[in-house]
């Protein structure tokens, strides 16, 4: 049994389609799923929110005196950026936390910089640039093509307008990341071939849970078949209905075994640990890395949760595991 304090984020805020600013709860859920399974599990727990000023959480970690942390913390007062300022403020504090260190949550977020590090070690990723502005010359790659902001996650900014065919489409684009995310946007070579997720956990090396593969049958052929944010939090949408995870993946075993030594060659580059996922396109059969997920959605119904069953960890299972990975 371990003393294990809950830190989280008290919001987070995202963009509806028409770039107006909505609060999230779902973290909340989160948090109650992964303090249920704890205290199934015997330990003893507590929940605190962690701020830009953190006098508040320092005071219950004084009270409390925890063993671990669960991190649960992906911005701080609505700042995505500042997800990796609470992992490096626990490691200041000396007290152990789940999940990643603040330096591969930090490359990880700045999706350019992973597409680099990528490149250099020899792992294909889709061709792709970083614009602060609709181009004036020609993208280094032909069209369709996804525009993403540069620095986000949970599929933040991405809707069924972020895949572009021509200028026109890709200037909009470009300039609704600009005004709604306050970054440069993030254009990616749109590999339309079939999508894969491989979930990761356990400290270097870590162990491959499962390979899902995305299905969109039933979406309307006007959408393209992406994850949007919709597809993730948006229960009534469209997008929510027809993106299905299959598991385990429908694929022979030469392509599983590739993207399975892909995602775990990925997880020592960026000195992963804890959990993490690994999204995928193939096309044809050579697989593109299209995102690499630290401390990805832990929620009861989300995709780790999922691998996690499938690879024989029940939920509560996987919550204690969790917490004994970040005290080894």
């Amino acid at each position: 049994m371990a003393r294990v304090l809950i830190a989280y984020s008290h919001q987070r805020v995202y963009r509806d389609p028409d770039g107006n600013p909505k609060l999230d709860r779902n973290i909340l859920s989160a948090v109650l799923d992964v303090q249920r399974c704890l205290q199934e599990k015997d330990h003893k727990v507590a929940k605190a929110i962690l701020r830009r000023n953190p006098h508040g959480f320092l005071k219950a970690l004084q009270r409390f005196k925890p063993d671990v942390i669960f991190n649960l913390c992906e911005e701080i007062d609505g700042d995505t950026e500042k997800e990796k300022a609470a992992a490096a403020f626990f490691d200041l504090l000396d007290i152990p936390f789940t999940g990643n260190d603040a330096l591969a949550l930090a490359l990880c977020l700045n999706k350019p910089l992973t597409k680099r590090l990528l490149r250099a070690a020899g792992i294909p990723t889709p061709d792709f640039a970083t614009v602060e502005a609709p181009p004036r010359t020609r993208l280094p790659f032909g069209f369709p093509a996804i525009v993403k902001p540069m620095r986000e996650d949970g599929s933040l900014g991405i809707t069924a307008h972020s895949v572009v065919h021509n200028r026109q489409q890709l200037a909009r684009r470009i300039a609704y990341i600009r005004r709604n995310f306050l970054q440069p946007a993030l254009v990616e070579q749109f590999i339309a071939g079939r999508e894969f997720q491989v979930a990761l956990l356990g400290n270097p090396p870590p162990r491959v849970l499962a390979v899902a593969e995305l299905s969109y049958e039933g979406l309307p052929p006007s959408l393209p078949k992406i994850v949007s944010y919709a597809a993730k939090w948006h229960k009534g949408s469209c997008y929510y209905k027809y993106t299905t995870p299959v598991l385990p993946a429908p694929i022979g075993e030469r392509l599983r075994r590739r993207l399975c030594d892909i995602a775990v060659d990925i997880a020592g580059i960026f000195e992963l640990r804890g959990y993490a996922r690994v999204d995928f396109r193939v096309d044809g059969s050579r697989p593109f890395v299209i995102d690499v997920n630290p401390n990805p959605d832990i929620s009861e119904d989300a995709g780790l949760a999922r691998a996690a069953r499938w690879a024989g960890l029940s939920y509560p299972d996987l919550v204690d595991r969790l917490v004994r990975l970040a005290l080894e």
